[in-house]
């Protein structure tokens, strides 16, 4: 397992070039010998869409795109079976999101890699995800596949998070679903269901009862007492 973090800068080390950044991992565990490692560094770095001359070169002297190359390089050195992605795109301009995001597709399609991509940006949530799980609070309040997720939101946060999407016609009215008040403290949760204190639709039990999950079609799941009365998947 590696990771690709938020912030490409303040990931990488100041002091190492980047085939040290690149390879330092891959030295100590001792991936390939030492005849095959400067040839090995060449083409992890080609395949993240670097050049071969970048390893004598420092993280301050990279654009923010290449510096993600660089990190994603680094995940992808050790052999993965499994990234996590942490916003990777986040802070990178919407140009060169585009870049990451193909790059971050073509590695998964050529090593058979498995993402666990974390993300507030529904629409790169959308392009890139098979499958999509909503967090409220530290809690999974919604689980499906995208397609399933998108076209049928389930759960009040869920349906919240859409109505933010923008759209990109002028002419286009936002039915924008407002929350009322902060998000309670993750240290000290509210009883019930932790979203009740923001949800119009809250109910007395919903203050002081765990919501259960429930299978609302085939693989697509939710934790909302809304949901109580539906018939689960499998139910007669």
């Amino acid at each position: 397992m590696q990771i690709i973090f938020q912030d490409p800068f303040s990931s990488l080390s100041p002091r190492m070039p980047v085939g040290e950044i690149i390879g330092e991992a891959v030295r100590e565990h001792k991936l390939v010998s030492r005849s095959e490692y400067n040839d090995y560094i060449d083409d992890i770095m080609d395949k993240c869409g670097l050049q071969s001359f970048h390893k004598d070169r420092y993280p301050h002297e990279f654009s923010g795109g290449q510096r993600q190359r660089i990190c994603i390089a680094r995940a992808l050195a050790l052999n993965p079976e499994f990234v996590v992605c942490d916003e990777p795109v986040s802070a990178l301009d919407v140009s060169i999101q585009a870049q990451i995001i193909n790059l971050l597709e073509d590695l998964q399609e050529q090593f058979g890699l498995t993402y666990l991509f974390i993300s507030h940006d529904l629409s790169v949530v959308e392009h890139i995800s098979d499958t999509v799980g909503v967090m409220y609070l530290g809690n999974l309040v919604e689980y499906g596949e995208t397609e399933d997720i998108f076209r049928n939101p389930l759960h009040p946060y869920t349906k919240a998070l859409f109505s933010a999407i923008p759209v990109p016609d002028p002419t286009v009215k936002m039915k924008r679903i407002v929350l009322e008040g902060s998000i309670p403290s993750p240290a000290n949760p509210p009883e019930g269901c932790k979203f009740h204190t923001r949800c119009a639709q809250c109910m007395e039990k919903c203050k002081h009862e765990v919501p259960p999950q429930k299978e609302i079609e085939p693989g697509h799941f939710v934790v909302c007492h809304l949901f109580e009365d539906v018939p689960e998947v499998g139910d007669k």
